[in-house]
């Protein structure tokens, strides 16, 4: 930064020579705590796009949570697919049937292909924005509203609502039983390799485990700038990472997605050894 205080650099000073002495014992290193050192790498790098990024981190081993503008909300684009199918699954749960097979052919189409028909035929079959509702009433979504009059895209959500909705599908207990969160794991896990960017670029080769779903829209409403969003799980040794990035007003589709693949990466790669 440029200096406009008016004060002068202070001139360096020589010492004189001193003999060496003999070394003693080295100080230790500093702790660095994660979240911090993460959370200082998110904020430095989001701050440049003011209100229009966000970002939620939790690792499931570890604890450490991370979030960034997680209350701000956003609109969803195609994540939204992920509730869509959670919601339907967890109705099944209450009436006690299975997904049939047209269904499990249009979850499929829907998470792995991101096909809007068959969103749209799920969104029509759950019931719509007030079935959505219901249901992320009882997933503890509070920050998610519903888009109305078929617009399941425009669903607006938050940060901190995605990280619950992926804590649901991840951990081992609560509204979704294991069926339904291995099935939904499963097609996150098999998107279709032109739509691995976001969350998945962060792994590295240990990773055993990676799940995503993307989110991307051009709003007219907006002078055509990109909704760019990615929510996803990445499972390695040691760690179990829950991360969502979310971002509008971007200029194109690809410089959104740059954003959300680099935080995602300063999130997870070349942290300080604890």
């Amino acid at each position: 930064m440029i200096n406009r205080s008016g004060v002068s650099p202070v001139a360096a000073v020589r010492l004189p020579s001193a003999t060496p002495s003999a070394p003693g014992p080295a100080s230790p290193r500093p702790s660095v705590d994660p979240a911090v050192y993460v959370r200082a790498r998110i904020a430095a790098y989001l701050a440049q796009y003011g209100s229009h990024a966000s970002f939620a981190l939790l690792d499931k081993v570890t604890g450490e949570e991370v979030l960034y503008q997680e209350g701000t909300e956003f609109e969803t684009g195609s994540i939204v697919k992920v509730d869509i199918l959670a919601t339907l699954l967890w109705q099944g749960q209450q009436s006690g049937t299975s997904l049939s097979q047209s269904q499990r052919q249009l979850a499929t189409q829907m998470i792995t292909e991101s096909d809007n028909d068959a969103a749209t035929a799920l969104w029509d079959q759950i019931g719509g924005a007030s079935a959505l509702a219901e249901a992320n009433a009882v997933f503890g979504l509070t920050e998610t509203t519903p888009g109305q009059d078929g617009y399941w895209g425009l669903t607006t959500t938050t940060a901190a609502d995605q990280l619950r909705l992926l804590q649901l599908i991840a951990n081992s207990s609560g509204p979704l039983n294991s069926s339904s969160r291995a099935y939904l794991l499963g097609l996150m896990s098999r998107v279709d390799g032109d739509q691995r960017w976001g969350v998945p670029v962060a792994a590295d080769a240990q990773a055993t485990g990676v799940y995503v779903k993307n989110g991307w829209l051009s709003r007219s409403t907006e002078d055509d700038k990109w909704i760019i969003n990615s929510i996803g799980r990445i499972v390695e040794p040691a760690h179990d990472w829950l991360i969502v990035v979310l971002s509008n007003y971007n200029a194109t589709q690809n410089s959104g997605i740059t954003l959300v693949q680099h935080a995602a990466d300063l999130a997870v790669q070349d942290r300080p050894v604890t």
